[in-house]
């Protein structure tokens, strides 16, 4: 996370690339881009690609959270905050 509460470049650049294979509409990525109005993700969808940054960040992003997820930088803060956390 930057210091004005912005997703960092370094996180919004690998979403970009776990986003790939996901973004089946083609649309432009953007740290505000939505998954379900702007990438037509279904849950099914949500779930796959949260396993996919799970794996990727080495974390576990808990699914009471999910809800509250609706674009690319609610998605990357959140995992910013639980790796921040997890290195103590």
């Amino acid at each position: 996370m930057t210091a004005n509460g912005e997703l960092s470049p370094d996180t919004f650049a690998a979403f970009y690339e776990l986003l790939k294979p996901f973004n089946k509409t083609g649309v432009d990525l953007k740290p505000e881009t939505r998954f379900s109005e702007d990438l037509n993700f279904d849950s099914l969808v949500v779930m796959e690609f949260v396993a996919t940054v799970e794996d990727r960040f080495d974390i576990s992003v808990p699914m009471n959270i999910l809800p509250d997820i609706a674009t690319i930088q609610h998605l990357g803060l959140a995992v910013e905050k639980i790796v921040k956390a997890a290195k103590g």
